[in-house]
């Protein structure tokens, strides 16, 4: 008499069955796509080497042409990734602080959860002093960063260059003062001549740049209106 597994045996298997695939099949395409991911750090790292011997010869941000680095693929493009770099033409520095965009990958196809065409990696050149270059390596989302280990997810900018916005100084100088208004020199009060030709203490009026002091006889006296005893006498100097 044959013997064979029981229905509740069979449901058992399938049960079990059921759970490895839950467990291992996205585990397996994870690998897989980490798998395909690892050329984006080893193409970066080949970068970053070339970049620091051109450097290190002269105080310079080298092109890709100049520095000799070939992405992967053909003209940067492999069967998962296209590569691209900002820098067409060398990038001199002088110690002021500088940061490019030299090298830059993006997938082509969906790998795992980053999905085709979103995922962007770079690697981010600041010149902080002559002769001292670091690398910053960014990934632009947590799904395409969990391919990678160690890159800073962050915004990836489509420029090749960004410079710090610059500081408003506040200003040294004083503020300027307010000046006062100059004073004007009160005019000297002169008597001024009545219609009649006589001034109102009495004194006749004269226009021939002398006044005339007293009435008559010896009391009458012409001084000029330019000396300093001519107070009292008319406005004849007009």
């Amino acid at each position: 008499m044959k013997k064979g597994f029981t229905l509740i045996e069979i449901m058992v298997v399938i049960v079990i069955m059921g759970v490895l695939a839950a467990v291992g099949v996205p585990k397996l395409f994870g690998m897989i796509a980490k798998a395909k991911a690892s050329e984006v750090p080893t193409a970066a790292g080949t970068y970053v080497h070339l970049q620091e011997a051109y450097q290190s010869e002269k105080t310079i941000i080298g092109s890709w042409k100049n520095i000799g680095y070939n992405a992967p693929g053909t003209n940067g493009v492999s069967k998962e990734f296209q590569y691209s770099g900002c820098l067409e033409e060398d990038t001199p520095f002088t110690g002021e602080e500088l940061t490019v965009i030299g090298w830059k990958a993006t997938n082509r196809n969906t790998l795992n959860q980053c999905s085709g065409n979103n995922g962007t990696w770079a690697v981010q050149v600041s010149a902080v002093a002559e002769r001292n270059l670091s690398y910053t390596n960014l990934v632009n989302s947590a799904d395409c960063g969990m391919l990678t280990v160690n890159w800073v997810v962050s915004s990836i900018s489509d420029e090749c260059a960004s410079t710090p916005e610059p500081q408003q100084q506040a200003s040294n100088d004083p503020e300027p003062q307010q000046q006062q208004p100059e004073q004007q020199p009160e005019e000297q009060t002169q008597s001024s001549p009545s219609q009649d030709g006589v001034c109102s203490n009495g004194t006749p009026c004269s226009n021939d740049g002398q006044c005339n002091r007293g009435n008559s006889g010896k009391d009458k006296d012409k001084s000029h209106c330019s000396q300093s005893n001519h107070s009292g006498c008319c406005f004849c100097c007009q």
